[in-house]
């Protein structure tokens, strides 16, 4: 994989945010929020049950992770099947937004919409909540851990620096570990170069 690639670009949204929409006397209540688990998702998704306890509906979807990693889950919760979930889903795909949970919280209003008008509702729903939120660029980015003689050190910097990855944390014992973020379509390039650059005497873990 090169540098080139944009398997590993998503967009994030910085913090919760909400929007209410109404159709045919319904009530659509859409909220949105930045998580980086499962666990978290779950959390909100809980919390945002407690203070709607009283709605007909909380439909959820939520993903974390871009590419080959990613990870997502959705729920119609109590609606017809394929009427919700999906739809917040689809949402969520076509903003190219990732790391987020959208809960679509409906109050009946008296008029069925049908499985169509449902479907309408809850992704458009999700869809106008998400594009409200302005969402900034992020790069999905993998953990490399790995030792260095002392010899290389400068050399193991410079590179970090040059690829623009994190030094997480690094530790002067008989050799020097490093844990370092890296851009993940740029890893293995990482590695190539660092290899390179001491001619092999470099060992990841």
């Amino acid at each position: 994989m090169n540098g080139k690639s944009n398997d590993d670009q998503y967009l994030q949204i910085k913090k919760r945010c909400r929007l209410e929409e109404k159709v045919k006397g319904s009530r659509f209540i859409g909220t949105a929020s930045p998580i980086e688990t499962e666990e978290e998702a779950i959390e909100f998704i809980d919390e945002m049950k407690k203070e709607f306890h009283s709605a007909s509906h909380n439909c959820w979807a939520w993903k974390i992770g871009v590419g080959k990693s990613q990870k997502y889950r959705y729920n119609d919760s109590g609606e017809p099947s394929g009427t919700a979930g999906q739809p917040i889903m689809k949402a969520i795909d076509s903003t190219r937004i990732s790391n987020v949970c959208v809960v679509i919280t409906r109050y009946f209003g008296g008029v069925k919409l049908g499985k169509g008008g449902l479907m309408r509702a809850y992704g458009q729903t999700a869809y106008s909540v998400l594009k409200s939120s302005e969402p900034s660029r992020k790069f999905a980015v993998e953990s490399l851990t790995f030792e260095a003689d002392f010899d290389f050190v400068s050399m193991v910097h410079f590179i970090i620096e040059s690829f623009d990855a994190e030094l997480v944390d690094s530790r002067y014992e008989d050799k020097v570990s490093f844990v370092v973020n890296v851009r993940a379509s740029r890893a293995a390039d990482f590695k190539g170069k660092l290899t390179e650059a001491t001619n092999g005497r470099i060992r990841f873990k």
